[in-house]
């Protein structure tokens, strides 16, 4: 399995609620039409602390891919420009990274997985 992860801040002047209704609304219908993705999760920052101060991230995606070729032909989908496109009406650009990994699960559902077995 392998996933893009991704990282970005909202875009300034953007409210955290706004951020996250656009990300999982307009944003995510567009996401969710790229082709070869497996998995799509987007990830908000939990306020679990209450300390209202600003990190330099606000949320995280992960899209998920069975093969590397799924990977490769997704990233030259007209409809993954389309999800680029739009990413300036989401985050502040400044901000943004992403990386790709390979899978590796340890813990699935709670029970301990053995090195390289895939759940």
């Amino acid at each position: 399995m392998y996933k893009m992860i991704f990282g970005a801040k909202r875009k300034p002047g953007m409210t955290m609620a706004e951020f996250k209704a656009y990300w999982l609304g307009p944003h995510a219908d567009k996401a969710r039409k790229v082709p070869g993705i497996h998995r799509y999760v987007i990830n908000h920052l939990a306020e679990l602390g209450g300390s209202g101060r600003e990190l330099p991230y606000d949320g995280f995606a992960e899209s998920w891919f069975l093969t590397a070729d799924d990977m490769r032909r997704s990233g030259r989908s007209e409809e993954l420009k389309l999800v680029l496109a739009d990413e300036v009406n989401l985050f502040d650009l400044s901000t943004r990274w992403s990386v790709i990994v390979e899978e590796n699960v340890m813990i699935d559902g709670g029970e301990p997985v053995g090195y390289g077995d895939r759940a």
